[in-house]
């Protein structure tokens, strides 16, 4: 068989990590396949089989030449083409296998402009209508495109997994379990994922004596107009330290040396962060939505009811060390969500289909 994969989310956080995750998987564990794979250098992929071919483009997602110009003829070649998003290109003829990651911007309408909302929501329609199969990371969401979109395109579950670099980080630095005076939020500076909250319980914890800093990880492009209180935060408080974007090396040793990372989201498709704190040794504080109630109900964390600051900052006061022995815990995350799991679900989808 031969899959023509898009490879251009690569290096990207979230859908790249799980484009990543599956290539890398493919290419060396099932080299009985063939694969092209679409991406805008040969760089990006990083590493080379006899197996695979490389389909280089400098068209983006979501332009009007990947739907009127993209390179289709060589992949319509191919026996499938799988995309880890919602962005389908024009004129492919073979069969079409995509991937939702939440309908968030449905679910919550206020994150963008209704003409926002409406193209997203064109996407999703048209990659739901286009395949044979959907893939998503979570039941959560499966449940959500299914009341959007129906049920009349087959939906699968594939959750997600930690990087193979979270791995190598691990197998080079062993984690020690002494920690530092701080606790960490890793993510987007959006609204819906609740950084309102974690300050203000936070600053709550403070007045009652706690005395551990905390550590923002993000990009600085991503605060937005709407979020003026969260910038003014940083600058009225001394302990809350905005550390903006990390590389992977220096995000897993704050992370790893973290007392706690805190997810106070309102949302998610699936959640990875505490994922990683988990694999790296650190307890996790998350808040009680479905979808973290689904992914980490087998696993060390404390859940705070969502919104709650008053909860939130019951649970940092308390001296949680959930997550005491790591390689215990690191082997149920390796047997509940790892990229082997995830290319047997595609490739099973493909084979059946």
């Amino acid at each position: 068989m031969r899959i023509a994969i898009d490879c251009r989310f690569l290096g990207k956080s979230g859908i790249g990590t799980y484009i990543e995750n599956i290539v890398h998987e493919l290419i060396f564990n099932y080299p009985e396949h063939n694969y092209l794979l679409i991406c805008y250098n040969t760089n990006q992929i990083g590493q080379h089989a006899s197996n695979i071919q490389i389909l280089e483009t400098d068209i983006k997602p979501f332009s009007f030449k990947e739907m009127f110009q993209f390179p289709s003829k060589e992949i319509n070649k191919c026996d499938a083409f799988f995309t880890p998003y919602i962005n389908i290109p024009g004129r492919i003829k073979i069969p079409i296998y995509s991937t939702i990651h939440d309908v968030i911007f449905l679910d919550i309408p206020e994150l963008t402009s209704y003409f926002g909302r409406q193209i997203r929501k064109w996407f999703m329609s048209r990659a739901h209508n286009k395949s044979k199969t959907i893939f998503t990371v979570s039941n959560f969401s499966k449940k959500r495109i299914e009341f959007y979109f129906g049920k009349n395109v087959h939906i699968v579950t594939t959750y997600n997994s930690i990087s193979s670099s979270i791995k190598s980080y691990v197998m080079s630095h062993p984690v020690s379990g002494k920690k530092d005076n701080y606790i960490i939020y890793v993510g987007n500076i959006k609204r819906h994922k609740g950084l309102q909250v974690l300050i203000k319980a936070y600053t709550q914890a403070l007045r009652d004596g706690y005395n551990k800093d905390l550590y923002i990880v993000g990009n600085a492009e991503n605060f937005r107009t709407s979020d003026n209180e969260i910038g003014l935060s940083f600058m009225e408080n001394s302990k809350i330290k905005f550390i903006g974007y990390l590389p992977n090396e220096k995000l897993y040793r704050m992370i790893a040396q973290a007392d706690a990372l805190i997810l106070p989201t309102l949302y998610e498709g699936f959640g990875l962060p505490p994922l990683e704190a988990l694999y790296l040794g650190t307890d996790v504080i998350i808040s009680d939505i479905d979808v973290l109630k689904e992914i980490y109900q087998e696993l060390p964390v404390s859940f705070f009811h969502v919104g709650k600051a008053e909860d939130l900052k019951e649970k940092l006061m308390k001296d949680h060390c959930l997550c005491s022995d790591v390689n215990l815990v690191r082997g149920k995350i390796d047997e509940l969500y790892n990229k082997k799991n995830i290319a047997n679900i595609i490739l099973n989808e493909i084979y059946v289909s």
